[in-house]
């Protein structure tokens, strides 16, 4: 039943995929260990999106560690739904990291199973299009998973998820998985477990940062940002690295045509209730990393229903007024947030 669940999700979400995103391309999707206990390790920009981008894509059933603080809330029967367990830190309470014994239990007997656990490596959420310091615990419970299944291959997989715009819809995407790490080559006995999880860790970090356009932050942090801000889309992953990399100015955002400004405004106006709605959730979420999950859902679920409404309404005039009508505001929809990609935000 449980099984049931994940897929039916997860068939929801690359739904909602398909209309709220541009396009998704992958790269080295090939890659992935055929066999074996795989620790999947996505850089962590874009809230609740980042796991389910990677869930969707993957095709088998993963088993993602979540931030403990995120359950008990309203998201709380989605990430059950999702197979998702929490993982406690030290701002949780001191008391609570006692939980993560079993929950590390559970990890070791899952990739000891070759099934795939995945990880948040850099430990916490942001808005950074460069990658974080990464902390140790997914180097860790590889080594110790690989300890403890010593005739098992663990591996872990670095991936990128690089999004033109991690606020708005109409983004489009380049998730690019790295070259694997067997964790049997890295085993040695020479040397502590502190520094077999700190090479681990350093090799991970070095990977991980080749699955991202904007690998590192430097001094032309905004003049990189602006660059990514005025992609088109069609850009190759690796065209696109080496543009933020010789950026050298501030790139401008073109100005919206007349058209644009006319028919993005009419987009507001026919869809209202529902941007209003969704306006007045996002007020109540202090993160801007959970602003494209609360924009997805309430597009998702709020958006036909409010579509559905208008055909009823307007049908009693006739027919196909109501139907011209939807299409308008479908149209006038797309538009305005196609508008809202064209402005800068780093």
């Amino acid at each position: 039943m449980r099984k049931s669940i994940y897929i039916f999700m997860r068939s929801i979400m690359q739904f909602g995929f398909y209309f709220y995103f541009k396009k998704i391309t992958v790269y080295g999707k090939d890659k992935i260990p055929k066999n074996g206990g795989i620790i999947l390790s996505p850089n962590h920009q874009n809230g609740i999106i980042d796991p389910f981008i990677v869930g969707v894509n993957f095709g088998r059933t993963i088993t993602s560690l979540t931030r403990a603080d995120v359950f008990g809330g309203s998201f709380h029967w989605l990430f059950t739904a999702m197979n998702m367990i929490p993982v406690y830190r030290i701002r949780d309470g001191y008391a609570s990291l006692k939980n993560n014994n079993s929950i590390f239990e559970k990890c070791y007997e899952l990739l000891g199973k070759g099934n795939p656990v995945q990880v948040f490596s850099e430990g916490k959420q942001h808005e950074n299009y460069f990658l974080m310091p990464i902390s140790k615990g997914s180097s860790r419970l590889a080594l110790t998973a690989q300890k403890k299944n010593p005739k098992q291959n663990i591996y872990i997989l670095p991936i990128g998820i690089n999004y033109s715009n991690r606020r708005n819809p109409l983004s489009f995407i380049h998730l690019v998985y790295g070259e694997p790490i067997l964790v049997k080559d890295h085993l040695d006995e020479s040397l502590s477990e502190v520094k077999q999880i700190n090479n681990l860790r350093d090799l991970l970090c070095d990977r991980m940062k080749k699955c991202l356009w904007l690998p590192n932050k430097s001094e032309g942090y905004l003049n990189q940002c602006s660059v990514i801000n005025n992609l088109k889309g069609n850009e190759s992953f690796n065209e696109i690295r080496d543009r933020v990399k010789e950026s050298k100015e501030f790139k401008i955002s073109r100005s919206l045509t007349l058209l644009e400004k006319i028919f993005g405004s009419l987009g507001y106006i026919l869809n209202a209730p529902v941007l209003l709605i969704t306006k007045s959730i996002l007020s109540k979420f202090e993160d801007i990393v959970y602003y494209s999950t609360i924009k997805l859902y309430c597009g998702l679920f709020l958006l036909p229903l409010w579509w559905l409404f208008m055909l009823f309404i307007i049908s009693f005039i006739g027919l196909k007024y109501a139907i011209l009508s939807v299409f308008i505001a479908i149209f006038c929809l797309y538009i305005r947030q196609n508008n809202q990609n064209i402005i800068f935000n780093k």
